[in-house]
């Protein structure tokens, strides 16, 4: 899958120990419309998706995870690869450094919704499924890079590319 950019703070020290994690996303349109994670604690907007556990596949864990956290069950055949972004800091946790790959596939989804399957930790942070414009979900997430949080650099990135691809096949048609 193609690398679109990678995210490196040079915050660390290149002697620590690396930690890497590896995550699958969803990236779903549905009526001019972007399925997102809306956090009410942190008002932010997150793609669906996560971690990819030992002996799972990207594609696995991006149908697991999407379910889990929106209720929505991915529709195998129509996932397509999109790009991987890379972002590499200081862990916050731990003396070393983290390395996140996010792997983002586009992907339709089937009619219905289940209940979600959250964390503690995602219900903490008060995930809540919603279909948001782009330019909306793009201005929140600003506002918070604009303070200093940079946690919603890479779906910022990504829905800056969906924005313009969009804008591009609109002048188009």
């Amino acid at each position: 899958m193609k690398t679109l950019r990678i995210f490196d703070r040079t915050d660390y020290d290149l002697s620590l120990p690396r930690l890497i994690k590896n995550s699958a996303r969803a990236i779903i349109i549905a009526n001019d419309k972007i399925v997102m994670l809306y956090s009410t604690k942190y008002e932010i907007y997150c793609f669906p998706g996560g971690r990819i556990e030992a002996g799972e596949t990207q594609i696995g864990a991006l149908i697991r995870e999407t379910k889990e956290e929106t209720g929505l069950t991915i529709k195998p055949e129509s996932i397509n690869e999109f790009g991987t972004i890379i972002e590499i800091r200081k862990d916050l946790y731990t003396e070393g450094i983290y390395e996140q790959r996010e792997y983002y596939y586009t992907c339709d989804v089937e009619e219905g919704i289940s209940d979600q399957n959250l964390t503690e930790s995602e219900k903490e942070a008060g995930y809540k499924l919603v279909y948001v414009a782009i330019d909306e979900a793009i201005a929140m997430n600003e506002m918070e890079l604009h303070i200093g949080r940079k946690y919603t650099e890479t779906e910022t990135y990504i829905l800056k590319i969906l924005k313009n691809k969009k804008e591009h096949l609109d002048k188009k048609g």
